[in-house]
């Protein structure tokens, strides 16, 4: 519950209960000795927050706090009484591990935590005589056993996951954390554990950058061979247990794969069957993250999969524009439609299937289909007669059977693009616009669709507001005369007086 803003001082511009917690906190620390009754009581105000207080604030002071006790070694016995100032910290850190999947606390929670874990890693606390690395592993086992999956926890984690030592020591943390049993009997914790190794992010640009939480990490070099065969060991370990699972889990796990693993496995072509079961078996979203998969393998490891145009021809129907993968599947069709060698009878499915569409989707969807077909026309002259083609005028006359699954067996070479021509008649400018290329000759160079695939119709709502009109419609009948029209709705229901 979000806890109300404190009352403010008007003179020094801070919340009253802000500033006495930082002036507990000076008293505290600038003692002879640590007065433990005043340090149980920010950890009991961490614990039982009063409402005139921000639980970001009091995390901050205790941050303070402790951070300063660790460095003058308050818990080693510097103080008269190390164990009592000890065990305070070990309950403030289980304070900091319930708040961590509070979504409106977590990012100041992580924070200190991290921090926390820097003072302990520069100074350690007895018997520990290195990083705490026990401490990221209950970070990620608050994560990973969460009833929810803490997406905004995950979020801020990850923050620190672009730290090559935080990278590292995650990684080799999470292979003891691989949930025991099937995932398909355990489907939230399957997710939490696949949105950690989503955590871990081992491309280029992680890796240029060089990154390091600690200081002193940046003397040693992030082992990569290293990590990936620990990425490796992970990723086996979760192929083990992913039979059978649900939809959502088997959409996380593709997900995974294809964003963060498939490029550091050893042998990806093992991952084949998976694949073309994940294909077959599944539709939506689930196939969509299959292609890209196989594509992969089939530029990577020279794979081949006979009816790869099939499926990508299926996979374009109305629903799609709902699919939250949608862009990916636009991507992949025009990577795999770039080889000018492909069938022509083939690619006019893809151009007519296109057309078809651009008629019932949405605005966003329309313009890009639109350029699509001009760059496959622009690829493949030969279907350029597709726009002249007089024999199939409407859709009563044309030959294009959209519901036969076979692109080749569709007719298409055969049929026109009269959709194009329709389209220009769109009520959204920019789709009518779009639709007027095939009136005069083609461009020369192809569109890039890369911009268009984000742009959502709003975008297109806030163009069209900054657009210049240079006509106005004020009569929906061109005047003659100053009169008004005879026999028109005006002049039968009103008259001039």
């Amino acid at each position: 519950m979000k806890k109300p803003a404190a009352k403010k001082d008007e003179d020094a511009g801070e919340p009253v209960a802000k500033k006495q917690l930082q002036t507990k906190a000076n008293v505290l620390l600038n003692s002879k000795n640590v007065d433990t009754k005043i340090l149980k009581g920010f950890v009991q105000m961490l614990k039982d927050t009063p409402d005139n207080v921000q639980v970001g604030d009091v995390m901050n002071v205790l941050e303070v706090i402790f951070k300063n006790l660790i460095k003058r070694k308050s818990l080693d016995g510097a103080e008269k009484t190390p164990a009592k100032i000890r065990e305070l910290y070990e309950e403030t850190w289980l304070l900091l591990l319930e708040n961590l999947l509070q979504d409106s606390e977590s990012s100041v929670t992580i924070k200190v935590c991290m921090q926390l874990i820097k003072s302990e890693a520069k100074t350690p606390i007895a018997p520990n005589t290195s990083f705490p690395f026990y401490r990221i592993r209950r970070i990620l086992d608050t994560l990973l056993n969460a009833e929810e999956t803490p997406t905004t926890a995950l979020v801020n984690y990850g923050k620190y996951c672009k730290n090559l030592d935080i990278l590292d020591i995650t990684l080799k943390q999470l292979l003891t954390l691989v949930p025991k049993g099937e995932f398909k009997d355990q489907p939230v914790k399957a997710i939490n554990f696949l949105s950690l190794i989503n955590l871990i992010d081992m491309g280029k640009s992680v890796l240029n950058g060089e990154e390091y939480f600690l200081e002193t990490d940046k003397a040693s070099t992030f082992n990569y061979k290293q990590n990936q065969k620990s990425l490796n060991k992970l990723w086996k370990a979760v192929m083990a247990s992913s039979s059978g699972v649900d939809e959502k889990v088997h959409r996380q796990l593709l997900v995974v794969l294809l964003e963060r693993v498939i490029s550091h496995l050893d042998d990806p072509i093992q991952l084949t069957d998976f694949l073309m079961d994940s294909l077959h078996q599944f539709d939506g979203p689930i196939a969509l993250l299959a292609l890209q998969g196989i594509f992969t393998l089939m530029q990577k490891q020279n794979i081949t999969y006979p009816d790869v145009y099939e499926k990508l021809y299926n996979m374009f129907y109305p629903r799609m524009f709902y699919n939250k993968y949608k862009a990916r599947l636009f991507y992949l069709a025009d990577i795999f439609l770039t080889s000018t060698h492909l069938p022509e009878n083939l690619v006019a499915a893809f151009v007519k299937r296109l057309a078809r569409l651009a008629l019932q989707s949405p605005t966003e969807d329309a313009v890009i289909m639109i350029r699509f077909v001009c760059n496959l026309l622009l690829r493949h002259t030969g279907l350029q007669k597709l726009i002249k083609a007089s024999g199939a005028a409407d859709e009563i006359s044309d030959p294009y059977d959209e519901k036969e699954p076979n692109p080749v067996k569709s007719e298409a070479i055969n049929s026109s693009l009269w959709e194009i021509s329709l389209l220009q008649k769109h009520a959204i400018p920019e789709v009518a616009n779009a639709a007027r290329f095939i009136n005069s000759s083609l461009p020369i160079m192809e569109f890039d669709l890369a911009p268009l695939l984000d742009r959502k119709e709003c975008n297109i709502f806030d163009d069209e507001l900054q657009s210049k009109a240079k006509q106005f419609a004020l009569n929906y009948e061109r005047p003659g005369t100053l009169a008004l029209p005879k026999n028109g709705s005006v002049t039968k229901y009103f008259e001039l007086i």
